[in-house]
């Protein structure tokens, strides 16, 4: 794996920087409808563009599934690339600071590697499984061990509670009024990825989303992992299915399973 993993923190900065001009830019930039709230650009294009490049000249033998080509994919998950070019495409579009580039190679359906890049604050993560993860705020500095949070008691817990606006769901109003009735603080920053990467880092105690595609979290999730932290198995059947999403410390592990429904 170490050629795969130098391959994916490379091209992940190299992604990230080309999406960060976009950003900068986006006034410029075209807007279209996939569906109801679900937006993409030239620069969403572009950047999973690019990514594709690089990786086929790199690992040839490898296959690509990306979020912009992921109706063409045909076949299991097995030496398969997985990436979101701009995750969090909608904070993207607005100037809101809170997206990235997420990068996972899988095999059999399990992520090995996993790197989340966030180009505005210049904040890699990474991790390559059984190797821990870690995230390296500029490309020379040294890297920082990534350790979940040590937080045990869910009256108090930070959690990130993701969900998309394109069709009424009830189940999330009631997961929020039992996180209300616990004592949880709630959030939802709009970027599955990143919210997975700081879940990593401590900075959340949870994160939960009920309907996500693989590109939105499996390399996340993995960050998750190596960090020490519980992520729920997460096992898409195919690139257009959405399934339920749980990582969070290990010391609320079982009482957000509970709460949530979602890994038990």
């Amino acid at each position: 794996m170490p050629d795969r993993y130098a391959v994916a923190q490379d091209v992940a900065r190299r992604a990230g920087r080309l999406a960060l001009q976009y950003w900068r830019e986006r006034e410029r930039l075209t807007v279209e409808l996939k569906g109801p709230q679900d937006f993409v650009s030239r620069a969403d294009r572009d950047v999973e563009a690019l990514i594709r490049r690089e990786i086929a000249a790199a690992c040839p033998d490898d296959r690509f599934l990306g979020e912009e080509t992921a109706a063409s994919y045909v076949g299991d998950f097995d030496r398969c690339w997985v990436v979101d070019p701009i995750d969090g495409t909608h904070n993207f579009l607005r100037g809101v600071p809170y997206w990235n580039v997420a990068i996972a190679y899988v095999e059999a359906g399990r992520a090995q590697i996993g790197v989340v890049f966030d180009a505005v604050h210049d904040e890699l993560y990474r991790a390559e499984r059984d190797a821990g993860a870690w995230c390296e705020a500029q490309p020379q500095a040294p890297a920082t061990r990534l350790r979940a949070s040590s937080t045990a008691l869910l009256a108090g817990a930070y959690v990130a509670l993701g969900h998309h606006d394109r069709a009424p769901d009830r189940r999330y109003l009631d997961i929020r009024g039992r996180m209300m009735q616990s004592g949880v603080s709630m959030r939802n920053f709009g970027s599955a990825a990143l919210q997975l990467a700081h879940v990593a880092s401590g900075r959340l105690d949870a994160f939960v989303e009920l309907q996500l595609s693989i590109w939105d979290a499996i390399g996340g999730l993995l960050l998750v992992e190596e960090a020490g932290g519980y992520a729920a198995p997460f096992a898409p059947a195919t690139p257009m299915v959405k399934v339920p999403c749980l990582a969070c410390a290990p010391g609320i592990a079982d009482a957000m399973m509970e709460l949530t429904g979602i890994g038990k």
